[in-house]
């Protein structure tokens, strides 16, 4: 979280989410701008499991899209219904369904127990789809990677040992 480049992609990232809401998203928690001419915005939270018409869009905010689903080939099948593919995470301590999803989830940067948020410039960085060019970066990638996926593995699912400002607990 923290401010989004300037005052105008603010207010692009909250027609965003009104554009959400009007293709049948609802809002759990709505991301407002913090103040006034700033980039300053608050998280939001869109539930979009009964909208059937959202664009496939990347939104660079502190917005996140929630969709509900049964069972984990559901979630697995959501998950892959975009043309974008930079990062995906699983959080379960199970292995199994961890190994379900590598072998399933189409991403470059498949984190298991841990943040999307970030990279490791010791890993090759680069998503699939429309968020990448297929291959991971890095000046000598070639070298060390013969397939376009970095992963962080933690088998247990924990909490941080210190918590971001302004979270809690409760």
């Amino acid at each position: 979280m923290g401010p989004v480049i300037s005052y105008e992609h603010a207010k692009k990232h909250l027609q965003a989410q009104q554009k959400l809401i009007n293709q049948g998203g609802k809002a759990l928690l709505t991301m407002a701008l913090l103040v006034e001419n700033t980039g300053l915005l608050s998280p939001g939270i869109i539930d979009m499991t009964n909208s059937h018409t959202a664009a496939d869009e990347e939104i660079f905010a502190p917005l996140v899209q929630v969709y509900r689903y049964q069972d984990f080939e559901e979630a697995l099948m959501l998950a892959n219904q975009t043309r974008y593919g930079l990062a995906a995470g699983l959080l379960s301590d199970s292995l199994e369904q961890y190994q379900k999803f590598y072998k399933t989830i189409r991403a470059g940067l498949i984190n298991w127990n841990r943040p999307t948020t970030g990279a490791l410039s010791s890993l090759p960085f680069g998503g699939i789809g429309y968020s990448g060019n297929h291959r991971p970066s890095a000046y000598f990638a070639a070298d060390y990677c013969s397939y376009p996926i970095a992963s962080l593995e933690q088998s247990h699912l924990t909490l941080p040992a210190t918590l971001l400002p302004g979270l809690s607990l409760r």
